[in-house]
């Protein structure tokens, strides 16, 4: 398919996690540069890494039009205006963060939920599953034309050598995933909303780190089972700097304003150990903590979506002006 845009290098690269929330976990001194610690590899990456290049992607957030354009800018801009609110927020409750406790109107809080809820669906983890899942869709779909039609003997040799998914490729647009993305981060903030929400302050000298999955869902008691984030018995918990940690937790009776909770050495190393499990591929923090190592990190671990389908015979195009290949596609 042939794709138009006018203004294809405005706003080429879109993040999925906020240089805003990277910034805050920063190399002490630096504006923009912090480590990277690569799970697939279980060491550290040899040089620092710039939040500009990290945890984006080109054209993230495209959508295609009943013309068959691409608008690449309209939903980065609306999401860039969720990250200012959010950051806005978050910088008033840093400000606020050694006093008994952190208020914030109802209104922020809204906005606050809504900017989490949105950073736990707005990443690969949860949209390459929806993705895969509609591919499989297609796929079987396309097995049951196939059982139905008459091609080619040619054809049919090669499919039956090689299996009808290693002989057409489905193509599927990463749009598809974009109306998910948001009704499950509204769906997920009136949940959030309902919860205690919690402010855990490290001392001078320990650090929160975060990732490449930067919100991470987990039940709040044993025993419950596979749950997900907007599931009243999830806790959510957000390190929103190297020194402050969010967390949201099921409550009969929760509080109208953030709680200061109480911080301990194990606390820190629960949540640092949530963060790294959660990460698909990349951790990232102010120092080279060495301690990393002993989380017993595996490649291919992480907190993400699942699909039943796979990803074999399916091609997701991220990005609408390359093939699978890389080869650039003809425009009109």
């Amino acid at each position: 398919m042939r794709y138009v845009c006018k203004i294809r290098k405005s706003k080429k690269n879109q993040h999925y996690v906020p240089k805003s929330h990277l910034k805050r976990f920063t190399i002490g001194g630096e504006k923009s540069l912090l480590w990277t610690f690569d799970k697939d590899y279980g060491e550290f990456e040899k040089l620092t890494s710039s939040i500009k290049k990290i945890c984006a992607e080109d054209y993230y957030y495209y959508q295609v039009t009943p013309d068959k354009e691409i608008d690449h800018i309209a939903l980065e801009d609306s999401i860039s205006e969720v990250e200012t609110i959010g950051n806005n927020i978050i910088d008033k409750v840093l400000a606020s963060r050694f006093m008994p406790y952190v208020s914030i109107s109802g209104i922020e809080r809204g906005e606050l939920a809504f900017y989490i809820a949105l950073l736990l669906f707005r990443g690969p983890s949860f949209r390459d599953g929806v993705t895969e899942t509609y591919g499989g869709i297609v796929k079987n779909i396309l097995h049951q034309i196939w059982d139905k039609s008459n091609p080619p003997d040619a054809l049919q040799k090669l499919v039956k050598k090689n299996g009808l998914s290693n002989v057409i490729n489905v193509d599927i647009n990463s749009t598809v995933s974009l109306d998910h993305m948001l009704n499950l981060a509204n769906l997920s903030a009136q949940e959030f909303l309902k919860k205690e929400w919690v402010l855990v302050n490290a001392p001078d000298g320990v650090n929160f780190i975060t990732g490449d999955v930067p919100v991470v869902f987990y039940p709040y008691q044993s025993g419950v089972g596979n749950i997900g984030p907007a599931h009243k018995s999830a806790e959510i918990l957000y390190p929103i700097s190297k020194s402050t940690a969010l967390i949201l937790s099921p409550s009969a009776r929760p509080k109208e304003w953030i709680v200061i909770g109480q911080y301990s050495d194990s606390l820190l190393q629960e949540i640092n150990k949530k963060v790294s499990k959660a990460a698909l591929r990349y951790i990232y923090c102010s120092d080279r903590f060495e301690w990393l190592k002993g989380f017993n990190l595996n490649s291919g671990e992480g907190q993400r979506v699942v699909s039943s389908a796979g990803s074999k015979g399916i091609n997701i195009v991220k990005n609408p002006w390359k093939r699978k290949s890389n080869k650039p596609i003809k425009q009109d």
